[in-house]
């Protein structure tokens, strides 16, 4: 067993922590003092908050895994299950007043997914640069890359011929960012 002192506040610390020290212990007991026991809805086992938890309302469940068994069982109410359908996103927290990207926009548009699988299929699904192609036991992941790039030459974004099959490596070498506007 290994005790060490603290001299910064002359206390007993067991690093071992198969005993603790009666200071240890007493600070322990203090602390469950402002806590409450409570028992699990599901599981009915015995458990411990903070009053921080309990302000919470995180007293309910032992663990995450009985809480999400609770909220499987639940039958939702049609009116709770109308009001989640008509939520406006505006009622979400997370709503930024409806700014995403352009960018970002086009990139997850379905227009651009057609365009990332044709040029995947034109390539046969090489990498253009190494060679590489997934194959059993060996995953290669590929992008899809604008020969002009997407930022400058708006018009041939969806330009099959536009389009290289590139590996995740290979991918990484090319230019971009402020890179890219040095190209003509």
């Amino acid at each position: 067993m290994v005790t060490v002192v603290d001299n910064r506040h002359n206390n007993y610390y067991n690093y071992n922590m198969k005993e603790f020290t009666e200071i240890h212990k007493q600070r322990i007991s203090e602390a469950h003092k402002k806590g409450q026991h409570f028992n699990c809805l599901i599981c009915f086992k015995e458990f411990w908050r903070k009053p921080f938890d309990i302000k919470k309302g995180n007293n309910k469940f032992c663990s995450k895994k009985c809480y999400f068994i609770w909220q499987k069982g639940r039958n939702k109410s049609e009116e709770f299950k109308e009001k989640c359908r008509r939520k406006k996103p505006e009622q979400n927290g997370n709503w930024k007043g409806g700014i995403t990207p352009l960018n970002k926009r086009i990139r997850s548009s379905e227009i651009f997914k057609k365009w990332r699988e044709k040029v995947f299929k034109r390539d046969n699904y090489i990498c253009q640069e190494c060679g590489i192609k997934s194959q059993k036991g060996i995953k290669v992941i590929l992008h899809a890359h604008h020969i002009k790039p997407f930022a400058k030459f708006t018009k041939l974004r969806f330009e099959i011929n536009n389009g290289l099959t590139l590996c995740k490596k290979c991918h990484s070498k090319k230019p971009k960012g402020k890179e890219i506007w040095i190209i003509t």
